[in-house]
């Protein structure tokens, strides 16, 4: 079993995936509709393409939310109050 803090740290890294999912879903088939009809490359390529993408496009996500939970965790920090939704 799960503490209930490591839970929801859990589902938020959870929730944050498929949000990205869900958008890089949209992106990658507009670009793979792109590669294969407007260019004649072979359908193994595109599809490594839109892995690559992926791949870069988590990376630039992951580290904006990175980026974003630091600056949430130093305001609260520099404002000295407790967080409201915590339960300690």
């Amino acid at each position: 079993m799960l503490a209930p803090k490591e839970e929801k740290n859990l589902r938020k890294t959870y929730k944050k995936f498929f949000i990205f999912l869900g958008i890089a879903f949209v992106f990658d088939a507009f670009i793979c509709f792109l590669l294969l009809s407007y260019t004649k490359i072979s359908t193994v390529l595109a599809g490594l393409i839109i892995i690559i993408i992926t791949f870069v496009l988590y990376l630039l996500f992951s580290l904006v939310c990175v980026r974003i939970e630091k600056r949430k965790a130093e305001k609260l920090e520099k404002s000295k109050k407790k967080d409201p939704f915590s339960h300690k």
